[in-house]
Order: C-alpha cells, then structure tokens, then sequence
C-alpha cells in the first residue's frame, strides 16, 4: 500500500507520515456495469450478452435490444462482450434490395458471369418492392410482380430463382424474420394473370355504416379507395399530402424514379381531412399515439374489420402454406376492380395503380390531376 508518495508498512491502518487511512488498491473489475454479462448455457457452451438499446413495441410495452453471441469458452465469451461488435446493433431487418446485394456481392465471387447477369435483370422486376424491409413483405406483393411481369415465363420463373437464392441466404443469418422463404410459395402461372380477389362490393358499400364504432375500419375503406399496397399504404405521410389538389403523392419508387400521385376519392375524402387536420407531417394512417403501424398489426385490424361487418374469410391452403382469402392486399385489387367501371384512359388508370411504365410517370401537369380526378371522382 502506498499514501502521499511513500510505502506503508503491512496492516497500518493509517499513514505514519501524513496521517491518512490508509486505503487498501483493489484490483479493476474486468467489466463495469452496462458493459455486459457471461453466463453458462444449459448445453456447456457460454454466452456473452450486451445491451445495446430498447423500445416499445405496438401494445407500449418496453423490451430490452441484447445483443448477444455463444462461444465454446468463458475466456472467449468474457474478450467478446468488450469489444465495440459487441455494442453494434445487427442489422436483422434489411430492406429487400440490402439483402439482395449482399447476397449478388457472395454469388459473384462463386457464380458465373452469365448467371449473375440473368438474376440481376430478373430481381430488377421486383423493383417497386426494393424499399420493404424484409417483414413487410407478403406474398401477394411478390406474386403479383410476377403476375404483372409482361416478359416470357423463364423470365418468371429466374424471377422466382432469384428471391430463393436472397432468402437461402438471409435465413441462416438471421436477416429473414421467422425464417420464412416466401419464394417456395411463388406461381408461374400460364397464360393470362391470375388476380387475387378483392372485397367484394357490397361489403365496401356497407363499411360507412360501421365507421365510429369498429375501430379502423376508416382506414381499410380508404385504402380500397387509394389502391396503394398494405405497405405504401401505412407510409402514407401527411407531408406528401397536396391540400389544394387533395392528392396524395405515395407509393415506393418505381423504374422511373418516381412516386405516383393519387387524387382522393369523394367517398373519402372526410376521412382524409379528418385524419391530416392539424398534422403537417406524419404517417396518415396511424396507430392512437401517432405511431406507424406495422404491417403485421394492420393485418389483424383488416382481420377484426372483416369479421365486423360479417364478411367470411376462409382460410385456404396452397403448397402447404395457409393463407386467408381475403388480405389487406385484397383492398388494392378492390380498388382495381372500382376502376374498371370507369371509362377512362387505360394510362391513366396504370398511374393511379402504380403500373405504369417511364414514359406514363412523366411530370404530373395539372391537367394530370384533372385526367386523375375523373376516375377517383367516379368510382
């Protein structure tokens, strides 16, 4: 022991030269608090945990973000935790488009040049959906790129080869939640394009009557009359909201760069109004605290909606998977079904739909919102 420079003599409890207590140096702990734990398994192995954040989940309740890692031994476990991987939080839930150029920067360095060129004009048609993160994805909106796809069937079918070959590869590194390879349901289908079948119309019809006492059905009405997907639909923001032209500009990006414009419908327009008064910016379909709602919840809310006004929605079964006939994708083919009533400009309807080429998502005039707003005004 040392004080004010000089040694102590062993077991003096005060200094003999400045008459201090004398206090004992103590070893430094390997690791302060906040800075991780090691912990044995039930399998011999260790595992080394850090936390690197936290959040409230849909229902408001707070959950921990840990980070951790197993190794063989506690001496690895122990160096793991102090290092700065160690408090980097993983990217778990890439967007389509980051997963897919991890996967393509591994495949080149293995797969020949021919094939890396096929794939990648093969995925380049699952464009609109490059934005999704990796749990937003639904089957539907993969099948239905497909299905609009208007090259040849292999074009399809190295279509369905590609998204395999990202999800066989995001899997088994925890980049694909639930561990789901949705490419193994995909249908190449002959012929013309199979749709999925939309609420039927009288149902739509009867929604108004429900609204202010099932809670968001405001929300799926509206989305059968803006046809955006499940996805575009909750990114709806209130910033993108044009109130002099009462359109909304929406949608993930297309070939073109753009985001389509989408002129609202009379029949909801009070929704709109009431839903972006006093906001300037925001997602418009939100949850009671202002929160964006995630896909996973907005299919419960369509689910709880249907059952509401008594619309049976049974639940089929296709390769194995078990699906409902009806899905909050389901409103963009109602949409799309209200469209086909109307005697307008077969360009203009793909705009409003989002399958519309470069050339027919040009800058949008204003005699384009008025070609726009025939249709929304009629259906």
């Amino acid at each position: 022991m040392k004080c004010c420079g000089h040694d102590l003599p062993d077991g003096a409890k005060f200094c003999p030269y400045c008459g201090k207590k004398a206090v004992r140096e103590r070893g430094k702990k390997k690791r302060g608090n906040g800075t991780g734990s090691v912990y044995q398994l039930p399998s011999g192995k260790w595992r080394g945990a850090v936390e690197i954040g936290s959040y409230l989940d849909d229902d408001g309740k707070f959950h921990r973000k840990v980070n951790s890692r197993n190794f063989a031994t506690k001496k690895e476990a122990v160096a793991w935790v102090a290092t700065p991987e160690a408090r980097q939080e993983r990217r778990k839930n890439l967007t389509l488009k980051e997963l897919h150029d991890l996967w393509a920067k591994s495949y080149a360095e293995t797969g020949s040049q021919s094939a890396v060129q096929v794939y990648k004009a093969a995925f380049d048609k699952y464009r609109v959906l490059w934005p999704l993160k990796m749990d937003q994805l639904t089957i539907d909106d993969l099948q239905e790129c497909i299905d609009v796809c208007p090259r040849g069937k292999q074009t399809k079918e190295n279509m369905k080869t590609v998204l395999g070959l990202v999800y066989k590869y995001g899997i088994p590194r925890h980049y694909v939640p639930e561990n789901l390879n949705l490419a193994q349901f995909l249908k190449v289908r002959a012929g013309q394009n199979e749709w999925k079948e939309g609420i039927p119309l009288e149902y739509l019809d009867a929604m108004p009557d429900y609204f202010g006492t099932v809670p968001y059905i405001e929300y799926v009405y509206a989305q059968c009359y803006l046809g955006f997907r499940p996805g575009e639909f909750l990114a709806l923001d209130a910033i993108n909201y044009d109130r002099k032209e009462k359109a909304l500009t929406g949608g993930f990006k297309t070939a073109a760069g753009r985001d389509r414009v989408v002129t609202i419908s009379p029949k909801i327009q009070p929704i709109i109004d009431r839903l972006v008064q006093g906001k300037l910016a925001g997602p418009i379909f939100c949850g009671p605290h202002g929160e964006q709602i995630s896909t996973q919840r907005y299919t419960r809310i369509f689910d709880d909606v249907l059952a509401a006004i008594r619309l049976e929605n049974p639940e089929l079964e296709q390769n194995g998977r078990k699906y409902k006939k009806y899905t909050p994708h389901s409103c963009r083919h109602t949409f799309a079904t209200l469209m086909k009533r109307v005697d307008a400009a077969g360009s203009d309807k793909l705009a409003l739909i989002g399958h519309a080429s470069e050339k027919m998502l040009r800058h949008y005039e204003d005699t384009r919102y008025a070609d726009l707003r025939r249709i929304t005004d009629a259906i």
